[in-house]
């Protein structure tokens, strides 16, 4: 990616998908123009705001104003997180960029993100980088969820999926005359960004962990309220249906998930019977059983739910502001 006095300049789209978080949003766009970018490399900013009306207009004009940074606005008006995606490839392809790079409203990325992210795939002959984001907890999550670990591999490590919370690419995967590929709008609890990349790792893109290019991510306190957690794992559970369905066809897939939803839930009745018992006599691991029970109750009636069609709105509620 090193350019010569011949050689045009890398053109590199920084894309934001937005809902109903201003001050989030603010402040990732802020760190996006104080990136430190190789002399090789011009960058531009792209928001996409997932709203019927243009509520982050004002904050995306605000931080264009004084960004040393191009500033792009588009609007995505169906709700949905694939769709919204979607519209950034679309801005991605006509703004003509070479590479894009995903970071999500809630994430603030360190000034050399997008140059850790260039070197490793330059490093690695890499197509994708897959970067760390550390979470940054306004309230820490209870002491029954897992709890966030950093992935100890090596730079370079060669990954078969990545997500799109900090993510770099060659336009090459969604070019027209490349792989053309896009987000499945079947995926409206999460799991989209995954599928992408799974296609596209199946495709011959090199995937690679690169741990230098670094986002913190802003984790308000709704978002680890227990109810907001089970939610989010019945609606992943959900997910996960619908990517095996997408994989191995309806029949399959559906047999396999009843089974495995009705076993959970058979197993998450008997840990929920006996954290009650516990509470009755006092123990102190009453609680931490007792939301495990929920846990697997949850993947369970997530499974049920992609099998007879059912879509929790999981994103329907936005954490954060």
């Amino acid at each position: 990616m090193t350019a010569t006095s011949t050689t045009p300049r890398l053109r590199v789209g920084m894309l934001v998908c937005t809902a109903r978080r201003p001050d989030m949003l603010r402040a990732c766009l802020e760190a996006l123009g104080r990136q430190v970018l190789p002399a090789d490399v011009s960058a531009e900013i792209c928001v996409i705001e997932n709203d019927s009306e243009p509520a982050s207009r004002s904050v995306v004009d605000e931080v264009a104003s004084r960004s040393p940074l191009p500033v792009h606005y588009a609007i995505e008006t169906r709700r949905g997180i694939p769709f919204a995606r979607n519209r950034s490839l679309t801005e991605a392809l006509a703004h003509g960029y070479d590479w894009i790079a995903l970071i999500d409203d809630d994430e603030v990325a360190e000034p050399d993100w997008l140059a850790m992210h260039l070197a490793t795939a330059q490093a690695h002959a890499a197509e994708v980088t897959y970067g760390w984001v550390k979470k940054r907890f306004e309230r820490p999550a209870p002491d029954w969820w897992p709890p966030e670990v950093k992935r100890p591999d090596p730079e370079g490590t060669i990954l078969s999926r990545a997500s799109t919370n900090n993510v770099a690419f060659s336009a090459r995967l969604i070019r027209p005359e490349g792989s053309g590929l896009s987000y499945n709008p079947v995926f409206l609890n999460g799991y989209e960004d995954l599928d992408f990349f799974e296609r596209a790792h199946a495709k011959g893109h090199r995937i690679v962990w690169a741990p230098r290019a670094v986002v913190t991510e802003d984790v308000p306190a709704s978002r680890v309220e227990p109810e907001r957690l089970i939610a989010l794992v019945r609606a992943s559970a959900e997910a996960h249906v619908q990517a095996d369905i997408l994989k191995t066809g309806y029949a399959r897939a559906a047999v396999k998930y009843l089974v495995k939803g009705l076993r959970r839930l058979v197993g998450g009745a008997v840990l929920l019977t006996l954290a009650r018992l516990q509470q009755l006599a006092g123990s102190r691991r009453a609680e931490h059983r007792y939301y495990k029970a929920r846990l697997r109750l949850a993947r369970a009636s997530g499974n049920l739910q992609g099998v007879f069609g059912h879509r929790p709105d999981y994103y329907g509620t936005i954490d954060g502001r």
